[in-house]
């Protein structure tokens, strides 16, 4: 899972595969601490080469969580795309850290509730014409209060919806890929 290329920050990174079109150079542009970037010189398969621009972050996962007839959100303002919206809580897979594992972490740090059951429902390599990021849906329930423990950088407030309701609460703007597709799983696995 980890690849020594990556940075030692702690978070969990994939590794990629090895490339079925030739990588002439590699290069990392710039680094953030939260996300890399930069390009891969690749020969096409007409000969011809083209740069290729990633922006790479670490793993994360969203979590779906169920709680009898209502499903956690949590609300937050997003300064990059300046608006609140209502979303599954969500967050980085630390290095050596399971998608459940994580999911049951972030679940009680960002709403207060731990889970005694999860299950990873898929994980998907996200935004593959740009990004370096996959993440894992992982769905939890058998919710007891804990108490939350947000980091000093988030600013979050719990929300339930009815479970009748979260189809179309995730899909109403603003919205995000993660909240959509970790419902939309859901629902299709009729855990909604």
């Amino acid at each position: 899972m980890s690849d020594p290329s990556h940075p030692d920050d702690g978070r969990r990174h994939e590794s990629l595969s090895d490339p079925t079109w030739p990588v002439r150079e590699s290069r990392t542009e710039y680094e953030t601490g939260w996300f890399s970037g930069g390009y891969d010189e690749v020969e096409q398969p007409d000969g011809s080469t083209k740069r290729y621009y990633w922006a790479e972050l670490a793993t994360a996962v969203v979590v779906v969580a169920r709680a009898d007839d209502e499903l956690l959100f949590v609300e937050q303002y997003r300064p990059t795309v300046r608006k609140t919206q209502l979303e599954l809580p969500a967050g980085i897979v630390e290095r050596g850290e399971s998608y459940t594992t994580a999911a049951a972490r972030e679940l009680a740090e960002e709403t207060g509730f731990d889970p005694s059951s999860t299950t990873l429902l898929q994980e998907v390599w996200c935004t593959t014409g740009l990004l370096r990021h996959k993440r894992g849906f992982v769905f939890a329930d058998g919710l007891e209060p804990v108490g939350a423990d947000l980091d000093d950088n988030e600013f979050l407030t719990p929300k339930s919806v009815p479970v009748a309701d979260a189809v179309d609460v995730a899909r109403r703007q603003p919205t995000n890929d993660a909240t959509v597709e970790g419902v939309l799983l859901a629902d299709a696995e009729g855990l909604l």
